[in-house]
């Protein structure tokens, strides 16, 4: 089988959805960078070339699935039938109810925090860069009011759900949209 060149950027694009693949499918922690490499096709050198280690590559597809949300708000934005409140709750509940693989490797990840001191501290890394980055994002896409949700507690709120959803495939989402419409609206509200 003849092996094809690609640019640089998809190259990197390829290895990042071949790990992001891995990720989901074996967890953060077990899947290695010899997996990797071996299932994009290329050599150790190629691979090294492009990303450093497997951590540099899951960074990366965080901040790939940072901007996949971004592009959501900014779309949610656009609808002009509802008012900022309301559009803020229906982000919020898409986020929190949205099937992406980047939600998925996210969820992955926290599970995988227990117990693992590299993993928490990661997580604080994440943790801070992502705040950083949506309260910047905020003010520049006028959603100022948007930055009430940027605390600690709002993202183990958030994380909790993204857990229980992933965990428990018998959840009646209808109910629980409705449920967690009820309480966000109250968040927002105070």
């Amino acid at each position: 089988m003849e092996r094809k060149r690609l640019s640089k950027e998809k190259r990197r694009e390829q290895i990042k959805e071949v790990a992001l693949k891995l990720f989901i499918e074996n967890g953060y922690s077990k899947t290695t960078m010899d997996e990797i490499v071996q299932e994009v096709g290329i050599s150790k050198g190629g691979m090294y070339h492009h990303f450093s280690n497997k951590e540099e590559i899951f960074l990366e597809l965080l901040k790939d699935g940072r901007q996949y949300r971004k592009s959501i708000v900014l779309d949610y934005m656009k609808d002009g039938k509802l008012d900022r409140k309301e559009k803020i709750i229906d982000i919020l509940l898409d986020k929190i109810l949205d099937k992406n693989p980047y939600k998925d490797l996210y969820t992955i990840f926290l599970i995988e925090l227990q117990g693992n001191d590299r993993f928490k501290l990661l997580f604080e890394k994440i943790y801070d860069e992502s705040l950083d980055d949506f309260v910047e994002f905020c003010k520049k896409e006028g959603l100022e009011e948007y930055i009430v949700i940027s605390n600690r507690e709002f993202t183990f709120f958030i994380n909790c759900l993204y857990t229980g959803i992933y965990l428990f495939d018998n959840i009646d989402i209808i109910k629980l949209k409705e449920m967690l419409k009820t309480m966000l609206k109250a968040y927002l509200n105070k």
